[in-house]
């Protein structure tokens, strides 16, 4: 911890900004010490994890959408129709397309998949 101490500026002179840089020091020293000790396979996951805890939380500056996260962890899936890239998406990937298209800013995800991918893709 100290190493993490010495890495920040001491002469800054804004408590509330050597404050900042003590917790992001501490932060990126723990997060080297944890995954010295995970398995390849694991660092990911740990990682993840943390990023959506520090988003949930605030503290980083991108925006945290609960319903977004949800769709990410669950993998929901809405069956309609028939799959028009079924050549090269499987079913499953293309259900989970059709409920994507239900959150906001993904309307025209499907469409634009539909339209662009096969010359993109094949």
């Amino acid at each position: 911890l100290l190493k993490a101490v010495n890495r920040t500026h001491a002469t800054v002179d804004d408590v509330e900004q050597r404050a900042w840089q003590l917790v992001e020091a501490i932060r990126l020293t723990v997060y080297q010490w944890v995954t010295r000790g995970l398995f390849e396979r694991h660092k990911l996951i740990f990682a993840s994890l943390l990023a959506f805890a520090l988003l949930r939380r605030g503290r980083l500056t991108e925006r945290f959408n609960l319903v977004e996260f949800n769709f990410l962890l669950r993998g929901q899936v809405r069956v309609v129709g028939e799959n028009p890239l079924a050549d090269w998406l499987p079913n499953i990937a293309w259900y989970g397309v059709q409920r994507l298209i239900q959150l906001p800013g993904f309307q025209t995800f499907a469409h634009n998949m539909e339209k662009d991918a096969p010359n993109r893709f094949k």
